[in-house]
């Protein structure tokens, strides 16, 4: 088929279907018992943002569980009207969801019924895969871990506490996108990568102090786009005995020695060039921004071990192939369209939440190994279910097909008079959470009457604050002068009004790299590491050393310098 240009029924700008789109519509259609799956109505734009505003990783609160009755961390506000259960709870083995089973009506849309369903359903507090985790009982979107807090969207960590985006951290707080490194603080964007402080996109390094772009380093400080060095303060060469003396005299170890140095090391970083994308040389036929490893994949975000894949973002768990507007995680994915936090499973489309070997699921929502299920949620280990409801297998396909073409010419209509027929994610009115809550506001942020006019809802529930026993302002200059009595105190943020603590293993992390305890609270360093990241899309504009033709997440209006690959490459040779 040739490229098609559609506007977008939610933004009205134009976007291109391209040739290897249909094929991939094709390619997922031979599943589809009811018929083709169509091409898209929204842009790719507006079809992340959709899919990633039903979801929440980071938004998170006490409430109490409905089935025991203990006190959880949850995503759901307590003032929400949800049945909601503590981790081991939505685990157990004494219900699987079949308990909420619906018989289908064809007099009404089928997406209302499942609206219905959805109401009605238990929800976990957390989205952790319990069976897998020891010790984190405070985190969120996490497997394969122990001893974490407030790890975010993560696996294969261990002792890492408030940090998100990452795969095989060890020892580490405060950091952003960190893979297969350890004894990271304040950091972004590090793989494979050992003691590396307040330093970005780094990979292979140790004893690394303030830089950026750095592979291979070590003991470096203040430095940018270096390869294979050692002994640098901002790019400059020391004698080991030199650099030694020097470090000392940076005083690192206290706030005030950090507090100048950063600042000296983000008007150094400005002057030099940044590529026009963040990624490794591994990549083959790729675009996108933060892709590593990843072959025949365009328009990615944070994405690696991606194979034939497009419009994918927070694929962090390799590897992934054959899947399109897809929101995250990976861990031997394929065949995934559609839909958002997936892992381990197989031709899922228009889904939520689905993981552990489930295959052959529409319209799923929180549906953990499960096998040819349409329209279900907070559903276990069942098969051939629609609406909760099983049937056999010759009851299930006829029913499915009926319900397709039933969808195809009753499509449900939202509040907005929108119509929402077969072959679409759920409707903004469909997610549990407030659009300020979820991951889109992270990174589509909209204020409350964009939101509401979008059709999402809206969280005005304040944050209460208990009064600070101490001011930030007053920590001590070194963790050195600090004791075990401060895991006590409730500390006042030096940038907002809110108050935080400091928990034992963050001081225990802090003690063992030798760091000041931190003087924000845990929202204000969160933010501040997310507006140091780029954001999803790509701009077309020009190299500025050879005016060539460049993609890039930086846009035309940015201060940066950006310069092509080859030209980027050139400052090394």
């Amino acid at each position: 088929m040739e490229a098609e240009t559609k506007s977008c029924q939610n933004c009205q700008r134009d976007f291109v279907i391209e040739p290897e789109d249909f094929n991939f519509y094709e390619k997922i259609s031979g599943s589809a018992s009811g018929g083709k799956v169509p091409a898209p109505t929204w842009c790719p734009e507006c079809r992340m943002t959709r899919r990633m505003a039903s979801v929440n990783a980071w938004s998170l609160f006490y409430r109490n569980c409905d089935k025991c009755g203990k006190r959880t961390l949850s995503m759901y506000p307590p003032s929400q009207k949800i049945i909601v259960y503590c981790s081991p709870c939505w685990w157990a083995d004494d219900w699987d969801g079949a308990e909420y089973a619906m018989d289908y009506d064809p007099s009404r849309p089928f997406l209302e019924q499942l609206k219905e369903l959805s109401n009605k359903t238990s929800y976990p507090a957390l989205e952790v895969a319990l069976p897998t985790l020891k010790n984190c009982d405070y985190c969120n979107s996490l497997g394969y871990s122990k001893n974490c807090i407030l790890a975010i969207w993560a696996d294969n960590c261990e002792n890492v506490y408030f940090s998100s985006i990452l795969n095989g951290a060890k020892d580490t707080a405060d950091s952003l996108r960190i893979f297969g490194s350890e004894l990271c603080y304040e950091s972004i964007g590090q793989r494979k990568c050992y003691r590396c402080f307040y330093s970005q996109e780094c990979d292979d390094c140790s004893e690394v102090w303030f830089s950026r772009n750095c592979y291979g380093c070590m003991n470096c400080v203040g430095c940018v786009n270096l390869r294979g060095s050692s002994y640098k303060i901002f790019n400059v060469q020391y004698t080991r005995e030199d650099y030694l003396k020097k470090l000392k005299e940076l005083k690192l170890n206290t706030c005030s020695g950090i507090n100048t140095l950063k600042k000296e090391a983000e008007i150094f970083w400005q002057k030099f060039p940044y590529r026009s994308f963040t990624g490794d040389t591994f990549n083959l036929n790729v675009t996108g921004e933060y892709v590593y490893k990843s072959k025949n994949s365009k328009e990615m975000y944070i994405a690696s071990h991606t194979e034939d894949c497009k419009w994918c973002q927070f694929i962090t768990f390799k590897p992934v192939e054959n899947c399109m507007d897809y929101s995250g995680w990976g861990n031997g994915a394929e065949l995934i369209y559609e839909s958002i936090n997936i892992g381990s499973s197989s031709n899922i489309k228009f889904s939520a939440y689905c993981w552990s070997n489930s295959i052959n699921v529409e319209y799923g929502f929180w549906c953990i190994t499960g096998k040819n299920n349409f329209g279900c949620v907070n559903l276990k280990r069942k098969s051939y279910c629609i609406l909760n409801k099983e049937y056999l297998k010759e009851e299930y396909k006829i029913l499915k097909e009926k319900i397709i073409e039933d969808m195809k010419k009753n499509p449900y209509v939202d509040s907005g008079g929108r119509a929402w027929p077969y072959g679409e994610f759920f409707q903004p009115g469909f997610s549990k959470f407030a659009y300020n809550n979820s991951n889109a506001h992270k990174f589509f942020p909209k204020t409350k009457e964009e939101a509401l006019k979008g059709g999402y809802a809206w969280n005005d529930e304040e944050e209460k604050q208990a009064e600070a026993t101490i001011s930030g302002k007053d920590l001590p200059e070194t963790i050195a002068k600090v004791d075990e009595s401060i895991l006590k105190e409730i500390i006042s943020c030096t940038t907002c009004d809110r108050k935080y603590k400091i928990a034992s293993l963050e001081f225990d992390l802090l003690r063992k790299m030798n760091l000041p305890l931190p003087a924000r609270c845990l929202k204000c360093r969160e933010k501040s590491r997310f507006d140091k990241l780029q954001k999803p899309g790509l701009y077309d504009r020009e190299c500025m050393k050879c005016a060539d033709p460049i993609r890039t997440s930086y846009a035309p209006e940015r201060t940066e310098i950006v310069y092509c690959v080859k030209c980027y490459q050139q400052e090394f040779a």
